[in-house]
């Protein structure tokens, strides 16, 4: 599996009360304005634009690792010694490179803040800098759906480009302030980076970055070249109109053709048709291809492990039309896919916010077709499954369980009789339509021809041949 290394530091105590994945590293903070305890509004896209490295600490005041944390003194040591100049509490000799807030994010009173009933203690007492509580008045918990809170506590690092990192419950937070870029500072800079490992296809890959502008004009053009193997393949002319800091994510076209160690590298040149000033904060894109396994077993279920918890969300999809045909979250052992493989097709298992957290993928016939540790914020690993279409072998055919008329069919075609999933293939093998269970589909959208209409149950398979003429 491809890799692109990024700094991600775990939260290893944590108390979990949803099923939200927290936001990937690499995002743009949504902003957010909050009145504190004391009644002072704080915005916090002010604070960035000011150059200030941003701590968000969403914690819950019934929470026993946010209360050692919030106890343990890192944060009010990085607000009084690194703190914006002139706020209360911060020294008069503060490095003036920081902000940092306390959110309460699970809508508690304020009393409970104060150490009432169904507290940790007096969250209060002690604590120097912003204290939000979302208890409606007039905070509400909406923050916490913007950042895709799943677990308290969660610590972001929010860099004054707006970008955060999941950072965690870390003893020395300002070490990792320098870890941030430093503010915009020409007129025309443009900034790009990939927050995935790109590698979406099995014999082609289609590769997303991530571009930002980071001048003081509004960025409207950029080129984009993509070369394999140091051979130029083609140029990508980007267009639109990107305010400053203000990022957007762009799907260049196919490379195809590929075989495993290919290279591929991205060049992004010429904002607003003039050279970059910076070129320096523009990440080198590269990376080696790898498809995946090659001719998996299709013809029965999967089971997937994948290490972890709740930080950990990922899902198994069919690259041709994008369904999901698995999913979850870490921990897991022994999963199946609830939508079954098909034939000749191409699949890409996705791990969001993996951190090193390794998965296994095995066929139906103990083929180990995925195996590897997610290493970023957003990882992809891939395998193809057979070319032979089914026709006999694990399940029974019976003719009279199923039947599909009238054939030929012109615009509806009902059935009779129970099944979980349906699957339309032309006479090439390909997948041209997929359901679940109805009662009648709608084929007027398909074209003239003979096709394999194929109805699957968790007990058998049995397959009826459909004309479709109009």
């Amino acid at each position: 599996m491809k890799n692109i290394y990024l700094s991600i530091t775990l939260i290893a105590l944590f108390s979990t009360q949803s099923l939200y994945a927290q936001l990937p590293n690499g995002s743009i903070a949504p902003d957010f304005t909050l009145v504190d305890l004391n009644g002072t509004s704080h915005t916090l896209y002010d604070y960035l634009d000011a150059g200030k490295t941003v701590f968000l600490d969403f914690s819950a005041v019934w929470c026993p690792p946010c209360w050692s944390y919030h106890i343990s003194g890192a944060l009010e040591d990085l607000y009084v010694n690194h703190g914006p100049s002139g706020l209360p509490n911060v020294s008069s000799t503060t490095t003036n490179d920081v902000m940092v807030f306390f959110i309460e994010g699970d809508g508690s009173s304020v009393a409970q803040l104060n150490g009432g009933s169904g507290s940790q203690g007096d969250w209060v007492a002690g604590t120097p800098y912003p204290i939000i509580c979302t208890d409606g008045n007039p905070n509400s918990t909406a923050v916490v759906s913007a950042y895709s809170i799943g677990y308290w506590p969660t610590m972001y690092q929010v860099c004054p480009d707006r970008t955060l990192t999941l950072c965690g419950t870390t003893a020395s937070p300002y070490s990792l302030v320098t870890s941030c870029l430093p503010p915009p500072s020409y007129n025309t800079d443009a900034r790009s980076f990939m927050n995935n490992s790109a590698s979406t296809g099995c014999s082609s890959i289609t590769p997303e970055i991530t571009i930002q502008n980071y001048g003081f004009n509004t960025l409207t053009s950029l080129t984009i070249d993509v070369n394999l193997n140091g051979t130029f393949q083609y140029s990508y002319s980007w267009a639109g109109s990107l305010p400053t800091l203000n990022i957007e994510d762009v799907l260049l076209n196919p490379v195809t053709g590929l075989v495993n160690n290919d290279v591929i590298t991205i060049d992004v040149s010429m904002p607003n048709g003039v050279v970059d000033a910076d070129p320096s904060n523009n990440q080198t894109i590269s990376f080696i291809v790898d498809l995946g396994f090659d001719n998996a077993y299709w013809d029965g279920l999967l089971s997937i492990d994948v290490a972890g918890d709740q930080q950990n969300s990922w899902y198994l999809k069919q690259v041709s039309n994008n369904l999901i045909i698995a999913s979850g979250f870490g921990g897991v052992t022994g999963v199946s896919n609830f939508f079954p493989l098909v034939f000749n097709e191409c699949y890409t298992l996705q791990s969001i916010n993996g951190a090193n957290l390794a998965y296994t993928v095995t066929d139906a016939i103990g083929n180990v077709v995925l195996d590897g540790s997610a290493s970023s914020v957003e990882d992809f690993d891939n395998f193809t499954t057979g070319n032979e279409v089914w026709t006999v072998g694990l399940y029974e055919n019976d003719m009279n369980d199923i039947v599909a008329y009238p054939s030929p069919a012109k615009d509806q075609l009902y059935f009779e009789g129970k099944y979980d999933y349906l699957r339309v293939i032309d006479l090439l093998g390909k997948e041209v339509l997929n359901s679940t269970y109805v009662e009648s589909i709608d084929v007027s959208g398909i074209n003239n021809g003979l096709y394999l209409f194929e109805f699957i149950t968790s007990k058998r398979k049995y397959t009826q041949k459909i004309q479709i003429a109009k």
